[in-house]
């Protein structure tokens, strides 16, 4: 119940953004190289109000209806007492991360990833184990969501404040219908980005047990660790990407693309080896023995995020340069495929039909758009020294499973946690393209 009432609550937030988080970080970074900041004020103001404004209107759409998404769509009398929470919680979720997005364009990084993903997880964290000293309940768990949102929010609210000092004094104009051409095209985007990462939980919630939705969602939220760089990489590197686009630099646009996909590709092989390797023993000794049954699901969603790390920030590196309308294609296409496949293997298949969908759409969705990059700027996008990594994950695979067969667990551990690390220095040695975007006075040796 609770994973369904966050997922109302993502799915709510993407359309009442309406795709202004992602215009803005092509927008603002525009306008800043430019100096036209009269044009800055006024984006920035419509985005806000408008975004404000869509989501109240939304908000009042599911409290109003909040017994027949419960009962009807869900079949759940226990999310009729949640969804109030996700009423309230929309509008502050909508404006906290469009103001985010407003500070990636600034190429505030550290500003702009602190509430969303510091303080909000840890004030929810620090909320709900104290609300459940009075007993475990749902509500308590949307509680501590609503509360570490509206904290998180004053506090994108007051580094915002901080940082466009230089736009209070000038005149606000806006080209509305612009921003909203560009916005509709990324909430396009995000809307099919969402029901191919998403559309799995929600077509298992009418289909399958509540027990089934729940194993599910703890293996998917599992294998998003793979693509945790990914998330970090993509608050940071649009802005550049529009920049350096708008200023001709494309030399430095390829290195910086290129670099950011090695990284990113080195920090996700770790996690999957771990998750394939060991994600069975994960999942019975941290969540419990009825979670094993969704072993078989995390490697399949395993290897979609995979290719989607892979193939590097692609999508981003369309939106930003003018192909934001290719890639909207692609991504509709593929989400609308996601939803077809999810309708026809998840009654037949349960949470496999759901991870086989999901992960090939996914793939799907990153291999042609990294085929449109080529064709578009003759940039590869894939990260460099590939054949390594293969190597390396053969190597330890085939040596992890040997000493399981010869029962040796303590070489197993012993294995991994060496060769990881070996692994991790190898493949980063040499790239500090991260580490100069998201800390400035950091310098190369």
């Amino acid at each position: 119940e609770v994973l369904l009432a966050l997922s109302i609550v993502k799915v709510a937030a993407l359309v009442a953004k309406f795709g202004m988080e992602e215009t803005m970080m092509r927008f603002v970074p525009l306008y800043i190289v430019r100096e036209d900041y009269a044009r800055l004020k006024g984006t920035i103001y419509f985005a806000l109000k408008f975004c404000l404004l869509l989501s109240i209107f939304i908000a009042s759409l599911i409290w109003f209806f909040s017994g027949f998404i419960s009962r009807d769509v869900f079949h759940s009398d226990g999310l009729l007492k949640l969804l109030p929470f996700v009423a309230v919680a929309l509008p502050v979720n909508v404006f906290h991360e469009v103001t985010g997005g407003i500070l990636k364009g600034y190429k505030d990084t550290f500003r702009a990833l602190l509430p969303q993903f510091f303080v909000s997880p840890f004030l929810r964290l620090v909320i709900f184990l104290l609300l459940s000293i009075k007993g475990g309940s749902p509500l308590y768990a949307v509680a501590a969501f609503l509360t570490g949102e509206i904290i998180s929010m004053f506090l994108s609210i007051m580094f915002l404040h901080k940082k466009a000092g230089r736009i209070r004094t000038a005149e606000r104009k806006s080209e509305y219908q612009k921003t909203l051409k560009v916005a509709f095209t990324m909430i396009s985007t995000g809307v099919s980005v969402f029901l191919f990462t998403n559309t799995d939980l929600w077509i298992l919630g009418m289909f399958a047990s509540t027990e089934a939705v729940g194993i599910y969602g703890v293996t998917a939220k599992l294998v998003t660790l793979v693509v945790f760089s990914l998330g970090a990489l993509s608050a940071i590197i649009p802005p550049l990407i529009s920049s350096m686009y708008t200023s001709g630099n494309l030399n430095e646009l390829e290195r910086v693309v290129r670099k950011s996909s090695r990284w990113i590709l080195s920090t996700a092989v770790p996690i999957i080896l771990v998750l394939i390797l060991e994600g069975n023993f994960i999942l019975k000794y941290f969540f419990g023995e009825k979670f094993t049954a969704g072993y078989a699901a995390l490697l399949i969603l395993s290897v979609g995020q995979l290719i989607n790390a892979g193939c590097g920030l692609v999508g981003y590196l369309l939106q930003m340069t003018g192909g934001h309308k290719r890639y909207m294609r692609i991504a509709v296409f593929w989400g609308i495929v996601n939803v077809i496949l999810n309708i026809i293997l998840v009654p037949r298949m349960g949470i496999i039909g759901a991870a086989l969908s999901t992960a090939f759409c996914l793939a799907m969705v990153n291999i042609v758009a990294m085929f449109e990059v080529y064709r578009k700027f003759r940039v590869l996008t894939l990260a460099e020294g590939l054949k390594f990594d293969i190597i390396f994950a053969a190597v330890v695979g085939g040596l992890y499973f040997l000493c399981r067969y010869n029962n040796f667990a303590l070489g197993n551990h012993i294995l991994l946690a060496g060769s990881l690390t070996v692994y991790i220095w190898k493949s980063m040695a040499g790239n500090d393209i991260p580490w100069r975007l998201l800390f400035p006075g950091y310098k190369s040796r």
